[in-house]
């Protein structure tokens, strides 16, 4: 048997490709079908870029705050803004300015809404401020906190 003949009959296939494993992240999107995705076609963003939305690795301060603003501001006027953050809190989108509100506000909107027992979306609508006006949860333990 030649060199070459001995080596063809030891390869074998290459191994199979692993089966892919679909992340927390992966499992709350939509499907595929497009009625889940429409909304974006109407978004006022649609034709901007993302370098509004999405600050760059390092961006602090001053600089992150007016990107943070300017990408606010197109949202505000967005025809779609509640179905755009609707998906981002589904979701848990990490990044970026979606529906007005950055991932530091969803984080923060969705503790307060595990914490009221209410929707991401009535919390959303709900004010950020104590019954005695001061901002941020309240309760008993809160209050006793503050003494």
């Amino acid at each position: 048997m030649t060199h070459r003949a001995s080596r063809a009959a030891t390869t074998s296939a290459p191994p199979a490709p692993p089966t892919p494993r679909i992340s927390a992240g992966a499992a709350r999107l939509p499907g595929p079908a497009s009625h889940h995705w429409q909304w974006q076609l109407r978004a006022a963003c649609r034709a901007l870029g993302s370098n509004r939305f999405f600050h760059p690795a390092g961006e602090r301060g001053e600089d992150r705050e007016e990107r943070d603003a300017a990408a606010k501001r197109v949202c505000a006027g967005c025809p779609v803004r509640e179905a755009c953050l609707e998906h981002a809190l589904r979701t848990r989108e990490p990044y970026g300015v979606w529906g007005g509100l950055t991932e530091e506000e969803r984080r923060a909107l969705l503790v307060r809404s595990r914490r009221t027992g209410r929707g991401p979306a009535a919390a959303a609508a709900a004010p950020a401020t104590a019954p005695d006006g001061r901002s941020g949860p309240s309760g008993p333990a809160t209050r006793a906190r503050r003494k």
